[in-house]
Order: C-alpha cells, then sequence, then structure tokens
C-alpha cells in the first residue's frame, strides 16, 4: 500500500512512517462515472485522494447553472479546506469517469495531522497552491472577455497536463465541451463560437478530441 500511497501528490515526499500511520485509517471506494461523491451544503466528514480516475469540482447556482472549479485526475486532492473549520462541503464532487479514491475521516485526518509535522507541512502547501489558483481562475472569470477565457484556460490544460506551452503544442481534450464551457462561466454556444474564432485567426487547430497551438504569442495576447 506504501508504494500505492506515494502516487497522491500530497504524500509523495512523506517519512515511512507516516504512510504506515496513513495506511491504517485510509479507506478505499469506487465511483462509476456521472456518481455523485456529495453534494454542495452537505456535512464534511472526510478527504478524498484520488487513486485512479477523473472528478470535477463544481458550484451550481440558484438558477441550475453550473461553474467547475477544478477537473482533478490521479494523485489529486479535494475537500481538503473543511478539515479544520468543520465547514460543510463547499462545492459539490462527481466522478467524470470510473474512478477509485482513498477517503479518510476528518477527525483521523485532524489527529494524524495534530501527531505529525510532516503531514501538517504538505497540507499548508496544498492548501496555499489551491489558493493561488483559485484567485487566478477569479481574476479571469471577473475581468476577462470569451477569447481571454478560453485562452487562459487552453493554456491552464496544457500547464496542469505537465506540456509546454510552445507552437505546435497539443492539447489532449478528456472532458466535454460542455464542461469546458462550464469552467469559464460560458454557455457551451459561446465556448464553441470562441474556438471557431480563435481557429479563424489561424492561432489554434482543433480536430475532434484534440487542441493543436499554431501561435503561442497569439493566444497569450488575449489573456494580457
Amino acid at each position: 500500500m506504501n508504494l500505492l500511497l506515494r502516487k497522491i501528490n500530497m504524500f509523495k515526499d512523506l517519512s515511512d512512517s507516516s504512510l504506515i500511520k496513513i495506511d491504517e485509517i485510509v479507506e478505499e471506494k469506487l465511483y462509476e462515472k456521472g456518481e455523485d461523491i456529495f453534494f454542495q451544503g452537505e456535512e464534511a466528514k472526510g478527504v478524498f485522494f484520488i487513486k485512479e480516475g477523473k472528478v470535477k469540482i463544481y458550484k451550481s447556482s440558484l438558477d441550475g447553472k453550473e461553474h467547475i472549479l477544478h477537473i482533478l485526475e490521479s494523485g489529486e486532492v479535494f475537500a481538503e479546506v473543511c478539515i479544520l473549520n468543520g465547514i460543510p462541503y463547499p462545492a459539490s464532487a462527481k466522478a467524470i469517469e470510473n474512478s477509485e479514491v482513498y477517503i479518510i475521516e476528518n477527525s483521523k485526518l485532524e489527529k494524524l495531522i495534530s501527531e505529525n509535522g510532516d503531514i501538517a507541512i504538505e497540507l499548508i502547501k496544498l492548501m496555499s497552491n489551491r489558493l493561488v489558483m483559485i484567485s487566478k481562475q477569479v481574476e479571469t472569470i471577473a475581468l476577462k472577455d470569451s477569447l481571454g477565457k478560453v485562452s487562459s484556460l487552453i493554456i491552464r490544460m496544457l500547464t496542469e497536463k505537465g506540456q509546454e506551452i510552445k507552437d505546435g503544442s497539443i492539447l489532449n481534450i478528456d472532458i466535454s465541451r460542455q464542461d469546458m464551457a462550464n469552467m469559464v462561466s460560458l454557455t457551451r454556444e459561446s465556448f464553441t463560437r470562441t474556438l471557431s474564432k480563435l481557429k479563424d485567426t489561424n492561432i489554434i487547430d482543433i480536430n475532434k478530441d484534440e487542441i493543436i497551438i499554431k501561435d503561442i504569442k497569439g493566444l497569450i495576447e488575449y489573456i494580457y
């Protein structure tokens, strides 16, 4: 189990002794594609670590519109914000492909953190990085037009997949166009029109499941 736990980003640099303690309290659960993991406002009972699969974290408005905060993949963590302050889940989570996750109850993880400084440090790093990411998302949604929003999303997705930001880079699309639109608070129709504009100006090319970057400087100009 220790080797499997090390594939989780938050756990990869922990000592063997800390991993053994985590192994003693972790549970595993499978979620099928489309299955809800929890809903916004529910009592937060645990923190989730993705072993395999893909999960979207989203908020729903009163009129039913969905805004996606994160698309998370293997190795990533979610619902960590609820550990220390006892708040309900601030957003909803749904598996967007068959997913296997580790779950640690909040009370057990809080006790473990209080007794193991290295785990506490990794949690602080995680929360800090997540805060920076959310700040950038808010800026994109509030201040940019549709071209800026979609250009920012393309760069963000390339970065999250560990790909180089350069001419010729290929972004493999493994989520729906609707989900991509929801990530930048656009309708699907507006998102599709904006992609077409970027293609018409020879900044990107679009195939069924990929976006090819043809003019990275032109793409970045829409962001700043």
